[in-house]
């Protein structure tokens, strides 16, 4: 969907609201791609050798993306559900909720799965300023972590495609019907 508030009968609040969501989901969807193939990176060992700096960066990257995740679902149920809510209720139609509490149910399982490699990451890090391990021993507890943040970036892009394809036509449809009541 590609939203412009100016191409419309009378540009709205809710247009910018659509706008930002379109624009929210392309900043984490690329957030999360390049966390994504730095993990797979490390945990297929395609870097020979990990540094400690690359792994405290990858955790901060992921921490970084975990708090981006939180202030867009703030604004999203305080801002955005509220009026998709007001406005599917006033349809014969059947409720979003039920799609809505899937997605939020597929967000939770991704931030589990990012949280798991934080910590994970943390405890290694602490691990290897106590006593150096060795490459196997560091490769699978590596390995382990990114393949949790990798699996939580992989159920993040899927939740924001499904989403996308669930609220996108309802903001058209909503921005369609405002066009109609001003034009």
């Amino acid at each position: 969907m590609r939203l412009d508030p100016f191409n419309t009968a009378r540009p709205s609040s809710f247009a910018r609201l659509a706008m930002r969501l379109e624009s929210d989901h392309e900043q984490i969807k690329a957030m999360c791609s390049a966390i994504c193939q730095q993990s797979i990176h490390y945990a297929t060992g395609m870097s020979s050798y990990v540094t400690i700096e690359g792994l405290i960066g990858l955790r901060e990257e992921a921490e970084m993306l975990l708090r981006e995740l939180k202030r867009h679902s703030v604004w999203e149920e305080e801002e955005l559900f509220p009026i998709l809510m007001h406005y599917s209720h006033k349809k014969i139609e059947p409720t979003i909720m039920p799609s809505l509490w899937v997605l939020e149910k597929d967000h939770e399982l991704a931030v589990q799965y990012i949280e798991s490699f934080v910590q994970a990451s943390s405890a290694l890090l602490h691990a290897l300023r106590l006593e150096p391990l060795s490459g196997a021993d560091l490769q699978h507890e590596l390995k382990e972590g990114c393949d949790c943040l990798t699996q939580g970036c992989f159920i993040l892009t899927a939740h924001f495609q499904m989403e996308e394809e669930l609220l996108f036509p309802l903001a058209e449809t909503i921005l369609t019907d405002m066009d109609y009541l001003f034009s």
